[in-house]
């Protein structure tokens, strides 16, 4: 009788543990929004793959040229 409270309580709590993080996740994930700047940046971002891909471009000076374009032009 005890053996089986016990076991019944540990259960019990176990699966209470368990699914209290994948509700929390399940939250953050839903109240994670893009931001409109974020959205520029992802667009320029493609962008940017297109425009390496086509001039070969390379490097840190070239991105944030681009990207600083980019970025003014939707604005």
């Amino acid at each position: 009788m005890i053996r089986q409270f016990v076991a019944a309580a540990l259960a019990t709590a176990f699966l209470a543990v368990a699914a209290a993080p994948m509700a929390s996740a399940q939250d953050k994930v839903e109240d994670k929004k893009i931001s409109p700047q974020q959205l520029k940046m992802k667009d320029c971002a493609a962008g940017w793959k297109d425009e390496k891909a086509k001039t070969g471009a390379k490097g840190r000076d070239a991105y944030r040229t681009f990207m600083g374009g980019c970025l003014k032009k939707q604005s």
